[in-house]
């Protein structure tokens, strides 16, 4: 998918602003701004994961909020993702960051990747099923993507910090299930991480909006490990995100045996070794490569093939990804996983 399409979803809020009739920004007097917890009820890095942030850089290129490339051009919100469908259709909850009242809701809108529809369907529905909060003072907390028929909550309502509204879902302008996150001040969009629109010092979140264990919590990660699992054919990224592969064990009949992962925040030049190895310690395949480009989002796998199957017993799977930091190679990812061949 071109990222162009994804990054409409932040220039069409204006539309959906509009549409429901916000005003113009009031001059008042400062007052302090609403510190936001987690939007979703879940466990930060366990089953949900930052995968894009706001976007810093004035220009084409991007930039977050710690100078990492965890971002895209134009991207005015925070992407808090679960790993895959399968935890989507779980169902997880998008909750309210701060205590406020409900100004507007959208619902009704289909959970489908935009890939298979195209933009154009949904590009007046950019952020899907939505959900804004006044906080007051000019402060507004935006939640899209939710799930079609999961919103809780009715305009006017007051609702309190934690307060559910509604599910993680696919709705709308994204091919991943997330809620985007957004925090506007009279309208103008807000990085919750530094406080502020503007650029800052990399790494600067002394003005943060989080709530402190909210921003210890949410610590930089430049790259994450969402899911792996094993397959008899090919893997196919909508299918493993899916679920479809998702077997505790495998026949040991099967003519091919793959496995494959799916991970986020790769650099070019990051060094990714991808091994599949049979019971007895041999290595049955092995994928050792230089990162050639960028990737906020991917999934990648070996294989094997054997005419006559594979010997009964457990499998593993292993992913490490090492990366140049101040001259000293470092490991950011080092997962293992298993399946039994019967």
């Amino acid at each position: 998918m071109q990222p162009s399409r994804l990054w409409l979803s932040a220039r069409l809020f204006g539309l959906f602003l509009g549409c429901i009739g916000v005003g113009p920004a009031i001059a008042r007097a400062e007052s302090a701004p609403p510190q936001f917890a987690l939007p979703l009820d879940c466990k930060i890095n366990v089953d949900c994961f930052v995968q894009t942030y706001f976007d810093h850089d004035p220009g084409p290129g991007v930039r977050d909020h710690a100078c990492g490339v965890l971002t895209r051009d134009k991207h005015t919100g925070i992407d808090i993702r679960v790993p895959n469908y399968v935890s989507m259709r779980k169902g997880v909850t998008v909750i309210a960051a701060a205590a406020g009242t409900v100004l507007k809701t959208r619902d009704g809108i289909e959970d489908i990747d935009v890939n298979k529809i195209g933009a154009d369907v949904v590009d007046k529905y950019g952020l899907g099923n939505t959900v804004l909060i006044d906080h007051g003072d000019g402060w507004v907390s935006i939640y899209g993507h939710m799930l079609k028929g999961s919103v809780k909550v009715k305009p006017g309502v007051h609702v309190e910090t934690g307060q559910p509204l509604g599910l993680v879902g696919l709705s709308g302008l994204t091919s991943y299930p997330h809620v985007h996150f957004m925090v506007q001040h009279d309208r103008k969009n807000v990085d919750p991480f530094t406080g502020v629109a503007e650029d800052t010092a990399c790494g600067d979140t002394s003005r943060s909006l989080w709530a402190p264990a909210t921003l210890a919590a949410l610590a930089y990660r430049p790259t994450g490990f969402l899911t792996a699992g094993f397959s008899t054919v090919k893997p196919d990224s909508e299918a493993a995100r899916n679920g479809d592969y998702d077997a505790a064990e495998l026949p040991a009949a099967a003519k091919l045996l793959a496995f494959w992962v799916d991970f986020y925040g790769q650099l070019k030049g990051d060094k990714r070794v991808i091994s599949l190895i049979g019971p007895d310690g041999t290595v049955l395949a092995r994928d050792e490569a230089i990162a050639e480009a960028d990737k906020i989002y991917l999934l990648r796998f070996v294989g094997d093939r054997s005419q006559a199957g594979f010997p009964p017993g457990t499998y593993r799977g292993t992913l490490v990804l090492t990366r140049e930091i101040d001259g000293v190679p470092t490991e950011l990812i080092n997962i293992e996983k298993r399946i039994e061949l019967r």
